[in-house]
């Protein structure tokens, strides 16, 4: 399973990094529209996206409609390697190139827990038509929205996988503990899962 998870990770990345730069903005773009007509994108919101690493779909056009909107941001920042832990700081002013030379932000004011997020654009390799998704293999996701898996009504906030149509696969191999997206917003609009 692992060896299968691994070739289909380096597979959908090739997918991804192979689009024309002019390309990869359109689409991107396109994606970030169908986010914008979410209800959980609204002025006064807290709304985790993520800032781009290794031609992942870029957030860029939803960051600068969330700053007009008044929409609160917060970004992913690694604290711990080892134990798989992930924090939402507030993005606001500069960056800086953090772990796994991720850009973080400059100065980390407090943190946000993920279950008082309204709405969670999850960064993605693979997704399948279940919504399992595949990441890059570290389990900081799957780690941060494990309270998820033991909520029955209450689950925190909308996920949605953020990613191009090329990164939908008919399976991801998933394991139980693999995190799953309510939605998926691509360049086609968006597709709700659950």
């Amino acid at each position: 399973m692992s060896t299968q998870k691994a070739a289909l990770r380096l597979n959908l990345r090739a997918r991804r990094r192979s689009l024309p730069a002019a390309e990869h903005r359109r689409r991107s773009a396109l994606a970030a529209k169908a986010v914008m007509r979410l209800a959980a994108f609204r002025s006064g919101r807290r709304v985790a996206m993520y800032l781009p690493f290794d031609a992942e779909i870029d957030p860029a056009v939803l960051i600068a409609a969330a700053r007009r909107r008044g929409v609160r941001i917060y970004v992913p920042v690694v604290v711990s390697r080892r134990h798989h832990t992930l924090r939402f700081h507030p993005l606001g002013g500069g960056t800086r190139r953090g772990t796994f030379g991720i850009h973080v932000p400059r100065r980390a004011a407090p943190p946000v827990a993920p279950r008082w997020m309204n709405l969670m654009l999850v960064p993605l390799v693979g997704v399948d038509p279940q919504g399992r998704r595949l990441g890059f293999g570290g389990g900081f996701y799957d780690h941060a929205l494990a309270f998820r898996r033991s909520r029955r009504s209450w689950m925190g906030p909308l996920l949605v996988g953020f990613a191009f149509d090329c990164q939908r696969v008919p399976s991801v191999h998933a394991q139980p503990w693999d995190l799953r997206v309510d939605a998926l917003a691509t360049e086609s609009g968006l597709l709700r899962l659950l």
